[in-house]
């Protein structure tokens, strides 16, 4: 996710023109009549200036849900405001839009990083299964008050885009689990994706002079928001003071609603697996983490690997 910064939006808007958009990053909306427009990676801005005053509406992506509706307003909060701005907030309300959807709205007073202040509202809209943010900043907190009435405006505009080819062409995502995705801990896990479609996983779970081993491979195909592993070999040993036991492990196909999430604060990325209920190999699901997660950053460091006396 791109930092938004404020400043830049407003030097921007002074040499800008005026322009209208319908769609963007999943979502249609109305834009307001009079405000220039800059389009960035994964926001929309709408500026306007008043004299000495600005208006900065910024309209960011849409995303699927993927754990509860109180931890994604709390990842909304921390990725959009309170990672580039010290942040008091002022006063919390919920609305609904005239499309049903409802919105979450903060108003806070932010210092950016130089000591700059603004006034703000950040909007967390949630249409089902759906999450984004809308940021309204302005100069002070009088000049907010006559901003709020466009920025509702255009929250109250927003809908989906189930034409965009983010929901409808699974080729068009700009996720993929390529890679290599894991986990550390008393259980270390590791999934490696392939570009060709296969999959690797090898996880290791130690508990004094007891090692719990297993590896898989297999094949995956990702359909939108849905990841299906199908394993095609899958193998267990559980190695006790120096003697290895092979055990049988069943192939254990399994469909997930994933996605990837990046966490500003540790510059790394996660993958979010959820599947309809805990598989063996990713073990005991997180109470209220919404589904496992593995992360591009972490470095187990391996006993046995390949599994041993398999």
């Amino acid at each position: 996710m791109s930092r938004l910064s404020v400043a830049l939006l407003v030097s921007v808007t002074l040499v800008g023109t005026a322009a209208r958009a319908d769609t963007f990053g999943g979502w249609q909306y109305t834009a307001p009549p009079g405000y220039a427009v800059q389009v960035d990676a994964d926001h929309v801005a709408f500026t306007k200036l008043t004299g000495s005053t600005f208006c900065s509406i910024a309209v960011f992506e849409a995303r699927e849900l993927d754990r509860s509706v109180a931890a994604e307003r709390a990842f909304e909060w921390q990725n959009i405001v309170a990672h580039t701005f010290d942040a008091t907030v002022k006063r919390r309300a919920t609305m609904q839009t005239k499309h049903g959807v409802n919105v979450a709205a903060t108003t806070a007073a932010l210092v950016d990083r130089e000591g700059t202040k603004y006034a703000a509202v950040h909007y967390v809209v949630m249409p089902p299964g759906m999450i984004g943010s809308v940021l309204l900043t302005s100069t002070t907190a009088a000049s907010l008050k006559a901003c709020e009435p466009v920025a509702t405006a255009v929250v109250g505009s927003l809908a989906i885009d189930w034409t965009s080819p983010r929901f409808t062409d699974p080729e068009a995502r700009v996720e993929t689990p390529e890679g290599r995705w894991a986990v550390t801990g008393a259980t270390r896990r590791e999934y490696t994706f392939s570009a060709d479609g296969t999959f690797r996983f090898h996880s290791e779970a130690s508990g004094g002079d007891r090692h719990r081993v297993i590896d898989e491979t297999g094949t995956y195909t990702v359909l939108g928001n849905q990841l299906t592993l199908t394993p095609l070999k899958a193998t267990t040993a559980l190695v006790e003071s120096g003697v290895t036991k092979p055990a049988r492990l069943p192939l254990e196909k399994t469909t997930y609603t994933w996605g990837k999430r990046y966490v500003v604060d540790t510059n790394e990325w996660q993958l979010v697996l959820t599947p309809t209920r805990a598989t063996t190999r990713d073990g005991t699901l997180p109470p209220n983490a919404g589904g496992y997660r593995y992360s591009d950053h972490a470095k187990p460091a391996w006993k046995f690997a390949p599994q041993p006396g398999v």
